[in-house]
């Protein structure tokens, strides 16, 4: 039945497929006019989603020798297999999974066998039928009725046969053979789990003979105005008559005419398409037998003045890279999962997408149409791994298949497979050549395709940074300078202060976003707003990549690269999203939120406020409500709205807030702005961001237990000191306090510990080698020496402490002095020298160990998110009360999270007794029912063991969180790397009321 093999020739991307089209579905005349929510309701489409019969083979020879033998198995479609128990479960980054010999692949070449009968709707001789796949990995063959149709490769496109000569009325068989690697694999090395099979739609459209066989749709502006719609046909042979109709964003039929190839209508005050104003008319191609709908956003995209400019605005791009990815079903994204995400993504605050790193399915685009959205669509090409050969990023191999001519056919057939099917999605405002793939004569030929295609869309590649400088290469026809992962201080450096930038200059990933990240955002945004010719970047990435496995106390177990017993993979390097695998947002999610919001307070100065409006083409008043909520020192809380007029995109409002309420006595205004209409992804009330000013902290005072006298016994290795019914002891050798004991009840019996270790983030991973090596994760303190000094209102115990470990000189040492006060106030005073020979810091600060009974947590600080020096920006200062379980985010590879910096009062309590730290400088807490061992050395958040313990931090600082997983290194600014720490705290154990 198979006369050739296909799979295995870099000539051949396809065998007997209908050339590319723009994307539709051709509805009758008597039928209401397509929309993505009615995609298939009409009797011109077979819907072959569902249940299919499925064999798993192991190799493409058992699977041809078995084509025609009875499938036992059943498999929905679209599924990819790997997630329904077959195959092998692999997470890889950069590496190929197989040889690197193209264009051949292993000869255990896993494949699925897939085989269903249907029945054509409304079967009619003199139609053509036509078989839609529109996405498989890797590649595939197909029969009808035992007869060789065709072949396709290329995961992420639409591969379309006429059918029309293989079926006939009544029942039909259909037979698939899917292949996990052919000679694509090599293109398609993108960092994702490696999943197979028919992953997309799959339906037969029936065809009129006489139709139009594509159109493109090309809008256009003349002046402020006027606007034009060129709409250009492709016929398959003559037709009598061809009518187009324009309606309105209202559904009013405004124009039509007949047309044989072209026609231009023109709009007098044209309602314009923007992420801000979706506005969408809606183009009818009518023919006797067919009518073809296309929604139109007249918008205008240029590059001009090194910016990117959408309807002679010059916008910045709020992006995400988004890949196609569920825990569930793996690569299959159907329209509630993309109406998931694009809400979140709207509620964000974030207007672009880039489609990392494949095109993606036509109901996406047509849903960022509808609700607005500037996407880049990206070509399904990516061979990211020839520069894994010889070690980490040999750069040398870079360009091994980007410049060797024999690779060229296949890679400009991707480029056309990413442009054709989608030219006429307005959201798509940038076309991308590709991922890490090198440069060479190859992408400057694809470029040249490209431009040939569409000449209304800016062009970018990164991989041009890459190119051999010692070659002239054409790169003219690339429109944008990119970059991954650059630190601020080389962006500015580099781009956006050189006189000799001709190009706009943006970041198709930055801020990398795995585990506890990234820590570096505001940089990254300061930066755009204060250049011109930065106009935005994209964060990597939307979600985290991982594979439900189980339930937990009600929550999804995940499992990522590792997990499943492959030879290859790259990890948990994967779980890099700001949500997670389920779409529950990290901290992270409401960083970018707060730093994309739609005003900011740009100045302050006393009562004078100045908000600037972010937005490119709506006026504030038009979209969003200003409201005050001002905080005195005494509780009191006054709300109050403020009022804007013609509060214009891109201008500076001046306000003073005493025209609104009295500010003696104020502790913090929160300008809260809510949505005050009513959008597709936001409600009416929506809070779209908010800015803060604190004027005063406010003050917190302790109940004082009554004086009493104080006393002490120096006894062995401890000091014991009463204070009436409090006895706090404390270790001569370690200079910890060792328990408290209240009337004879313990309120607490572990020892406090000196601690500069945490949890390492993700983002450590290149630093927490020489922590480790530096001693820092089982560094413990030693009293050298102390003195007790008697004073009028307390005793004070001073050790002269080192902070040490095995093998390494010391790492900390000065004086730790506690002292007791005669009311019960304990205050714990460190003056130290750091040997600065040592790696910076990961902190500093005292561990507390408690039973798990202390759960509830009352602070004054930043929250309600876990904030650091760089990251956290989302955090605003109030009282916050939560519990120890609920602290700190949801990471599935546990890691230091739930710090918040700026507290001045913590309160951590059970039934009985109330732990308090406080002091008049602010310091960073964090409360947690896990050690740093376990957070340390747990694979998996659901592995975590119940010590029965609550672990209280109390720290001075912690270094930055940073983004060091896949981008720069740590600023020096956040590196702790102070040589001297002066850090002090009071404490109170004082019993429930």
């Amino acid at each position: 039945m198979l006369k050739q093999i296909f799979h295995e020739n870099l000539d051949i991307q396809n065998v007997n497929t209908l050339p590319r089209r723009a994307f539709y579905i051709p509805y009758k005349p008597q039928e209401a006019a397509y929309d993505f929510t009615t995609r298939y309701n009409t009797s011109n489409v077979t819907v072959m989603n569902g249940d299919w019969h499925f064999e798993y083979f192991d190799s493409f020879d058992s699977c041809v020798a078995n084509l025609t033998k009875e499938k036992k198995q059943h498999l929905i479609v679209p599924a990819v297999w790997n997630l329904h128990g077959y195959d092998q479960l692999q997470y890889l980054n950069t590496q190929y999974p197989i040889p690197f010999d193209p264009p051949y692949v292993p000869h255990n070449n896993p494949c699925g066998s897939y085989e269903k009968n249907f029945e054509l709707e409304n079967y009619n001789q003199q139609s053509a039928y036509h078989l839609n796949f529109e996405g498989v990995a890797s590649a595939f063959y197909v029969w009808i009725n035992d007869e060789f149709v065709g072949y396709s490769q290329i995961s992420h496109s639409i591969s379309e046969f006429d059918i029309t000569d293989f079926v006939s009325a009544g029942m039909n068989n259909i037979k698939v053979i899917v292949v996990k690697y052919s000679d694509g694999t090599y293109f398609e090395d993108q960092d994702m789990f490696r999943h197979s099979g028919i992953f997309r739609d799959v339906y037969i459209i029936k065809r009129a003979t006489s139709r139009v066989d594509d159109f493109n749709i090309t809008p256009h502006l003349k002046g402020d105005a006027h606007a034009n719609i060129n709409v250009q046909l492709t016929s398959k042979t003559q037709l009598n008559e061809v009518e187009v109709q324009l309606f309105n964003p209202d559904g009013d039929l405004i124009a039509k005419q007949s047309v044989e190839q072209q026609y231009l209508f023109d709009i007098d005050n044209p309602q314009l398409w923007s992420a801000e104003q979706p506005n969408l008319y809606t183009i009818l191609i009518v023919t006797e037998d067919e009518v073809i709908t296309q929604k139109v956003g007249i918008r205008e995209v240029e590059i001009k003045n090194n910016q990117l400019y959408v309807n002679g605005a010059s916008i910045k791009l709020r992006g995400a890279n988004y890949h196609d990815s569920t825990p569930d079903t793996g690569y299959v994204m159907d329209e509630a999962q993309f109406i998931q995400d694009l809400k979140l993504m709207k509620q964000g605050n974030f207007n672009a997408i880039r489609t990392a790193h494949y095109p993606k399915s036509p109901l996406f685009y047509e849903l960022t149409d509808y609700y607005g959205f500037y996407v880049m669509s990206e070509a399904d090409l990516e061979t990211h791994g020839v520069v894994r050969f010889y070690g980490e990023e040999d750069q040398d191999n870079f360009n091994l298949i980007m410049d060797d001519p024999q690779y060229q056919a296949a890679i400009i057939e991707r480029i056309e497979a990413s442009i054709i099917p989608l030219k006429n999605y307005n959201s798509i405002i940038s076309w991308s050549m590709g991922n890490e793939s090198g440069f060479g004569i190859n992408m400057v030929e694809g470029l040249k395709r490209a431009k040939s295609l569409d000449e209304t869309r800016p062009l970018h590649y990164e991989g041009t940074l890459y190119r051999d400088k010692a070659k002239n290469y054409d790169v003219s026809n690339v429109d944008m300078i990119s970059r991954m992962y650059p630190s601020p201080e080389e962006i500015e450096q580099r781009y956006l202060t050189n006189s000799e930038l001709d190009k706009p200059f943006i970041l198709c990933e930055y801020a990398h976003a795995m585990g506890n990240s990234p820590g570096d955002l505001h940089e990254y945004q300061e930066l755009v707003e204060r250049y011109d010719s930065f106009i935005g970047g994209f964060v990597w990435e939307w979600c985290d990549h991982a594979i439900t496995v189980g339930v937990q106390n009600g929550e999804p177990v995940f499992r990522y690269g590792g997990d499943f017993g492959e030879r290859l993979h790259d990890g948990n390097f994967c779980v890099d999203g700001i949500v997670m695998p389920n779409r529950q947002p990290h901290d992270s999610y409401y960083d970018f939120k707060y730093e994309h919001r739609p005003i900011k307070l740009i100045k302050q100065e006393g009562s004078k406020i100045s908000f600037r409006n972010q937005l490119d083409f709506t006026n504030i008043e038009d979209l969003i409500t200003i409201t005050g909520y001002a905080t005195y020192l005494n509780e009191d809380v006054k709300e109050f709205a403020v009022n804007v007029h013609e509060f214009k995109p891109k201008t500076i409002k001046d306000i003073d807030i005493s025209n609104y309420i009295t500010t003696e006595n104020l502790s913090t205004v929160m300008f809260k702005y809510n949505l005050n209409v009513e959008e597709g992804l936001r409600h009416n009330g929506f809070e779209l961001g908010y800015d803060q000013v604190v004027y005063k902290r406010k003050t917190y005072d302790v109940s004082h237990a009554t004086s009493h006298e104080l006393s002490y016994k120096d006894v062995d290795n401890i000091i014991n000191v009463k204070c009436g019914s409090l006895v706090y002891a404390f270790n001569k050798n370690t200079s910890n306090l060792e328990s408290v004991i209240h009337n004879d009840i313990i309120v607490f019996n572990t020892p406090t510990k000196i601690n500069i270790w945490r949890a390492p983030t993700d983002n450590d991973v290149n630093i927490k080698g020489e922590w480790k090596y530096a001693g820092y994760e089982d560094a413990f303190s030693i009293a050298r020496d102390y003195e007790i000094v008697e004073e009028s209102d307390s005793l004070k115990l001073i050790f002269k402490t080192v902070v040490i470990d095995d093998v390494v000189p010391p790492i900390l040492k000065g004086n730790v002095t506690w002292s007791v006060y005669k009311d019960g106030k304990v205050n714990v005073s460190f003056d130290l020298e750091r040997n600065v020979k040592a790696p910076y810091l990961p902190r500093f600060g005292v561990e507390f160990v408690l039973s798990n009974a202390y759960e509830q947590v009352n602070y004054y600080g930043y929250g309600p998110y876990n904030n650091y020096q760089d990251k956290g920006v989302a955090a605003y200062l109030d009282n916050f009360n939560t519990t120890v379980e609920e602290n700190g985010a949801n990471h599935i590879k546990p890691q230091e999270t739930g710090s918040h910096m700026g507290t001045s009062f913590v309160q951590l309590a059970n039934q009985q007794f109330s732990i308090v730290a406080k002091s008049d400088t602010p310091f960073s807490f964090n409360a947690t029912h896990y050690s740093l061992q376990q957070l340390t050395h747990t694979a998996h958040k659901d592995e975590l063991q119940d010590e029965g313990n609550t672990y209280l931090y109390i720290d001075y600082l912690q270094s930055g969180i940073g983004s060091n997983s896949c981008g720069p290194e740590l600023n020096s600014v956040y590196q702790f790397d102070a040589s001297e720490i002066s850090f002090d705290f009071d404490l109170y154990f004082l019993e429930n009321k």
